[in-house]
């Protein structure tokens, strides 16, 4: 029988995932780095490969483009993970962002053992880089230096994750509710973790004008019903309400990060709200503008914070110690970066009303 081919260059990583392959009862090939992974692959071809971008010797992106241009491997599936958004990911079956959820991979692999979908073989012209394309000498870019820091410090943090949710399936399975909540406190650290470095890097980007969007048209209407029923189903304990998306409303935008500002709005609004339990998601049309609204009727924010709200490290009135003063300026980036813009009407005990407005589309959807 074939087996999944796995290449991770972090030795407790590659552990995790080969177990979590054998597991679900299939043979799990190991390989340390890009190029050995590529001979192991040649030697016998592997029924998956699920590889790490971030390697020695070859990347996870050069992997896929070498095996895609050899007739025998072209059309063998791939799981990419990294910690970065490597240039080209969207040329592997899957991508997956680090840390990786237990679940999420597994349906992965499942998924793509179950469907082998034929691969086009690109031409050579298509795979040939100049070796200055590929290094830019001793000092690296400050993107390659994201890309790094995001790999080494997500990297360890996607073993720990993957192996406390392991644990966890354990301990629920012997019934031990003191140790479930312990793996369960664990999971929380770490996802605590993850949303900080991911902050870090995502408003480091930002500053730098690294973030790319990738906008498509849609209908901002039917995406504002679909977020707020994920969210009724996250939090039950609170009353979501919508307002004004009856009629559809389509303008281009990248729905992966309109959907990073609108949880944060979202998940402040749950925070601050007070006892009312109460959250209002709306949408409103402006001359050349959706105005998408997120309201709450919790503590508020004091006039003297409110200049500075969108600033980096800037926490409002009263916010727990734990936040780290970076969502409302990722926020408020990202709706620049769409040509919008986020603002606030806010006053202490009458709650917090943030407008989020981003330019209509000229011309209709076909």
């Amino acid at each position: 029988m074939s087996g999944v081919l796995i290449a991770e260059d972090e030795e407790a990583l590659l552990e995790v995932f080969a177990e979590v392959v054998e597991a679900l009862g299939y043979r799990a090939i190991r390989a340390h780095n890009g190029e050995d992974a590529l001979m192991l692959a040649r030697t016998e071809p592997p029924a998956l490969v699920v590889s790490d971008h971030m390697m020695p010797h070859r990347t996870g992106m050069e992997l896929l483009r070498a095996m895609r241009s050899e007739p025998s491997l072209a059309s063998v599936p791939f799981v990419l993970l990294s910690a970065a958004r490597p240039a080209g990911r969207e040329e592997a079956d899957v991508f997956l962002a680090k840390p990786v959820d237990l679940n999420t991979f597994e349906e992965a692999v499942t998924n793509a053992l179950r469907e082998r979908p034929p691969v086009a073989v690109p031409s050579l012209t298509e795979q040939k880089a100049s070796p200055s394309s590929t290094r830019r000498g001793p000092i690296l870019a400050r993107e390659e230096v994201l890309n790094w820091v995001a790999h080494e410090l997500k990297t360890p943090l996607s073993s720990a994750r993957l192996n406390a949710q392991i644990l966890l399936r354990k301990v629920e399975k012997r019934g031990a509710e003191d140790e479930v909540r312990s793996a369960e406190a664990v999971l929380r650290q770490l996802d605590r973790m993850n949303h900080l470095i991911s902050s870090i890097l995502d408003a480091s980007r930002l500053s730098e004008g690294k973030v790319e969007l990738r906008p498509r048209q849609g209908d901002i209407a039917v995406f504002l019903q679909e977020l707020i029923q994920e969210w009724r189903d996250l939090e039950p304990q609170v009353d979501f309400a919508l307002r004004g998306a009856d009629e559809p409303v389509f303008l281009p935008f990248d729905g992966e990060r309109v959907r990073q500002v609108l949880n944060n709005l979202l998940s402040n609004a749950v925070k601050y709200g007070g006892e009312t339990r109460r959250v209002e998601l709306g949408l409103g049309l402006h001359p050349g503008l959706a105005d998408i609204h997120v309201r709450d009727w919790g503590i508020g924010i004091s006039a003297g914070a409110l200049p500075s709200v969108f600033e980096r490290f800037q926490r409002a009135d009263g916010e727990p110690a734990q936040g780290h003063g970076l969502g409302l300026y990722i926020a408020s980036s990202l709706a620049k970066l769409h040509g919008g813009s986020l603002s606030v009407k806010s006053a202490l005990g009458e709650g917090s009303t943030f407008h989020l407005r981003l330019p209509l589309s000229r011309r209709p959807v076909p």
